[in-house]
């Protein structure tokens, strides 16, 4: 209001003009508040009288005392949890109840930001010299951050490479290899590689078919394992008398 004062002083003959002027154009509870200087105008009891005075006692009257600081409380908490745009909207806001120097300002603006904005902003040759100036920055970085998180997908939707995908059916495909000098020794033997395989495709460990469990298997235990060259003798060898 002190700025509308000092403009319009000169449309009035005396100082007591103005005030008066002020005082009867009040309205709501600051007409209330007027009332009581307008009886005093003119007399000894007159707390207003100058266009500084009027100025002071409106300020104390309306305007909250601890506005400044509750303000600095605010600003000094204020992070970044959307867009770039709406920090900065909401500093602004705030940064109008303080008398915070530019370079104060500036400092309070860039601790709030998000950390990818202010990793962006580091990298720049030329540095924001002001506030305005840095919000702007800010802001462009977000919205063109913001649009490549849209256009890239996420990195669990992204389509696997063929190499890949081909790597990994040949491995979950191929079949475990069988220990030859064990399975003669012992026909029933089944290496744990195969077991594990079996226990994945739902197939009877015991018997390697699908269908039942090992607890329900009806298949029999395999014989002990005949060597070739025995069997042949054993078939050639002639009755003995």
């Amino acid at each position: 209001m002190s700025g509308w004062l000092q403009l319009s002083v000169t449309q009035f003959e005396t100082k007591e003009d103005v005030i008066t002027y002020l005082l009867v154009n009040m309205e709501g509870t600051a007409s209330a508040w007027a009332l009581p200087h307008l009886a005093n105008m003119g007399t000894d009891k007159a707390t207003i009288r100058s266009v500084n005075d009027f100025d002071k006692a409106f300020e104390r009257a309306f305007f909250d005392p601890d506005e400044q600081r509750a303000a600095e409380r605010k600003i000094t908490t204020l992070t970044q949890t959307t867009t770039a745009a709406a920090y900065a909207t909401e500093f602004r806001t705030l940064l109008m109840s303080l008398d915070w120097n530019d370079a104060a300002l500036r400092a309070q603006f860039y601790k709030g930001l998000h950390w990818h904005v202010k990793q962006q902003l580091a990298q720049k040759e030329d540095q924001p010299q002001d506030l305005e100036a840095l919000i702007a920055a800010a802001i462009q970085i977000d919205n063109v951050r913001r649009e490549l998180e849209i256009s890239c997908p996420p990195r669990e939707n992204r389509p696997k490479s063929s190499a890949t995908t081909s790597t990994t059916r040949s491995a979950n495909t191929s079949t475990p290899c069988v220990d030859s000098d064990r399975l003669k020794a012992d026909p029933n033997y089944v290496s744990e590689a195969e077991r594990q395989h079996r226990r994945d495709e739902k197939l009877c460990i015991k018997c390697g078919k699908a269908g039942h469990r090992f607890a329900e298997c009806r298949t029999g235990w395999k014989g002990p394992h005949k060597g070739k060259e025995t069997a042949k003798i054993a078939e050639t060898e002639p009755e003995k008398e």
